[in-house]
């Protein structure tokens, strides 16, 4: 009896065709938070530009896992899964470079995370549309699709030159899908709950 009701549960649980909300939330939180750090420390931010952009990429790709872990096997979502394991191979190498890779200098750092970034972006795309995903869970993959190639775009061209202008322009951008993030995983939060018969 106890498994009949754990499975009609599963199969009319609410996040099961999209990203549980609280994944969303927290990824909210962070870019909110990275945002505001760009905009109000730009001199501490330039100098932990990649490493903080690579820790936030880490937390986000271990929670999808997290979350796609939780879900029965037959209900995992493998794009979310690809994309995670992306996520997490470029977090892990940068946010480890001097162990892993101390040789890499900031322009590759750079790249490799700019190039990490639009993989991540194309999957996190690409799944939702081919997943046959409700139209939140696909706003959701282009709303981070489009904030992650902007980001990747900035990264590739940027320099010391142009260091301060692209921190601002990061901090804006991250700041404005933080709190498009916000509204998706309020969105997601308020869903009605479907009634167990």
């Amino acid at each position: 009896m106890a498994d009949r009701a754990l499975s009609m549960a599963q199969d009319h649980a609410p996040w099961r065709p999209e990203t549980p909300w609280w994944v969303t939330g927290i990824q909210a939180i962070l870019l909110i938070v990275v945002g505001l750090y760009f905009l109000l420390a730009p001199s501490a931010a330039a100098g932990l530009l990649i490493q903080v952009i690579a820790v936030v990429l880490l937390v986000e790709s271990i929670l999808h896992i997290l979350a796609e872990l939780r879900l029965p096997r037959a209900e995992a979502n493998p794009w979310t899964l690809l994309q995670a394991g992306i996520g997490a191979t470029v977090g892990v190498q940068l946010v480890l470079q001097r162990w892993i890779l101390p040789e890499l200098g900031v322009e590759s750092a750079r790249n490799i995370l700019a190039y990490g970034l639009i993989a991540y972006a194309v999957v996190g795309l690409v799944g939702p549309m081919l997943g046959g995903e409700s139209s939140e869970g696909r706003m959701r993959g282009i709303v981070g699709a489009v904030l992650l190639v902007v980001l990747a775009l900035l990264l590739l061209t940027s320099n010391e030159s142009n260091a301060a202008d692209r921190l601002g322009l990061l901090g804006w951008v991250s700041l404005i899908g933080g709190v498009a993030f916000l509204y998706l995983a309020w969105r997601a939060y308020k869903r009605p709950k479907p009634q167990i018969a």
